[in-house]
């Protein structure tokens, strides 16, 4: 069933739905972090704070390859569906809860269904464009990813500022109830299936995936509040997610149609992609992380007034996102322009490296522009080529791979952060330690990743891989014109 065939009306009722779902689960991601102080405030148990975000965190980061998988195996349509119902139910639990606890519960619930809100919505909009589109759409769903993570916290703060923490929920209700009813109006029902039911469900993978994930997320996130990793529940945590990885590896191997294919891993160009993925973006959460706390702490500024000082972040991620899907469409090349970008990344970092007391004013604005400018090719560009180089049946797992990849480094990528500035900020002072923090974290990822992509030759074909003849299909690699 193709979905390139259907009405200007409906594609675009589709469109809105499907880009709404996404908005609201990467958003929520952000706001609820300006709005947690005053939430624990107004239900009390402070204990509970680092939980209202790792109960959201783990699930939506664990179940994305799941959610692709299962949509493989039922449609599109049913998996996001649900994962929008489960949102709003999330949602609605969150906004009338009187108790932690409550406020906790609903937010593991949210998580699930961002999970599929997430991955199905780079799969749809994917599917969903024809080959000439396909780059905007991927562009489109990009830029949504990078305003949610910079302008999550103003609208956060104006939120609880304004009308109250509930409303950062509530607002998630009328619009997840409008985005299912179009979704369930315009969305055929069987689209994306390309696996039988009978083929046994990797129940295992699933399993190992979701609890060394889940671990190593945890780990990662009460590092940040014990710094240490002496800690059973930080450094043990850890431990346990690794080696639960190193499981997951194995019974991936044997299963019959694991969750996430290890040949897509093995794939000299699918692996290259995949890692520079999960690496270009570091700089993205090192900078949200400090920069709003640095402009509160230190230099006196609102909540609201520090999720302004990131706009010039915000609006140069926006421009380069859509430069950088242009030029990887009309080149063909992935390599060429975000080797471009990663320069452009330290450029910033270089930036941020000379951060100190005595600097002026317009130095980290300058500073967040030019790493707006050099992240955010990445963000767009590398879901094109993952588009373009994976055959249809293996296009939600490699999808999913990608986000996944980008949230589990994006939660190292944190801790490393807090972890480096906590010691720099002893030695430096808050403001120099918060310039080099951010230069250290994008400037090793734009590294990490540009290593990856010098590996790449030859130019994207002009559209999706063609599936293998068997129905286990192989990922067709980048279109050799270079004789590589």
């Amino acid at each position: 069933m193709d979905l390139t065939t259907l009405s200007a009306s409906r594609r675009i009722l589709l469109w809105a739905a499907v880009v709404s779902g996404l908005l609201l689960a990467m958003l929520d991601q952000t706001i609820v972090g300006t709005a947690l102080p005053e939430i624990v405030q107004d239900l009390g148990g402070p204990g509970w704070y680092v939980w209202a975000f790792t109960a959201y965190l783990v699930p939506a980061t664990v179940l994305l390859p799941v959610a692709a998988r299962l949509s493989d195996r039922y449609g599109r349509r049913h998996v996001l569906v649900a994962g929008m119902g489960l949102f709003v139910t999330g949602s609605a639990l969150c906004a009338v809860a009187g108790s932690m606890p409550v406020l906790t519960a609903g937010r593991a619930v949210q998580g699930v269904g961002a999970a599929a809100l997430e991955a199905l919505s780079f799969i749809v909009v994917s599917e969903l464009s024809g080959a000439g589109r396909r780059a905007t759409g991927q562009a489109a769903l990009s830029a949504v990813m990078g305003f949610s993570f910079v302008a999550g916290p103003l609208v956060g703060g104006l939120l609880t500022d304004h009308v109250g923490w509930r409303w950062a929920f509530l607002v998630n209700v009328p619009i997840g109830l409008a985005g299912m009813a179009v979704l369930v109006r315009t969305l055929p029902r069987q689209f994306g299936r390309h696996e039988s039911r009978e083929t046994p469900l990797d129940l295992l993978g699933i399993a190992t995936l979701t609890v060394s994930v889940g671990a190593l997320l945890l780990g990662l996130n009460r590092h940040q509040q014990l710094g240490t990793w002496g800690d059973p529940a930080s450094g043990g945590a850890v431990g346990v997610g690794v080696l639960g990885l190193l499981v997951f590896l194995q019974v991936e191997r044997r299963a019959v149609a694991p969750i996430i294919p290890l040949r897509l891993l093995r794939d000299r160009v699918t692996g290259r992609i995949l890692l520079a993925g999960a690496f270009a973006t570091t700089g993205l959460y090192g900078a949200i992380l400090l920069l709003p706390r640095w402009y509160q702490l230190e230099e006196g500024t609102s909540s609201t007034g520090s999720g302004l000082r990131l706009y010039p972040l915000l609006i140069a991620l926006l421009l380069a996102v859509n430069i950088g899907a242009v030029a990887v469409v009309r080149r063909r090349d992935v390599r060429g322009p975000l080797l471009v970008a990663g320069a452009l990344v330290l450029v910033g970092s270089a930036a941020f490296a000379a951060l100190d007391e005595s600097s002026p004013g317009w130095h980290p604005l300058l500073a967040m522009a030019v790493l707006g400018l050099g992240m955010g090719p990445a963000l767009s560009g590398l879901q094109i080529a993952i588009g373009r180089t994976s055959a249809p049946a293996d296009l939600g797992a490699a999808m999913s791979a990608l986000l996944l990849g980008r949230q589990v480094i994006g939660a190292v990528a944190l801790a490393a952060a807090e972890a480096l500035h906590r010691s720099a900020a002893m030695e430096q002072g808050p403001t120099a330690a918060t310039g080099t923090t951010v230069a250290w974290v994008a400037g090793t990822g734009a590294v990490v990743a540009a290593v990856a992509l010098l590996g790449l030759r030859g130019r994207l074909p002009e559209g999706p891989a063609a599936p293998a003849p068997s129905e286990v299909t192989e990922p067709r690699g980048v279109a050799s014109t270079s004789g590589a």
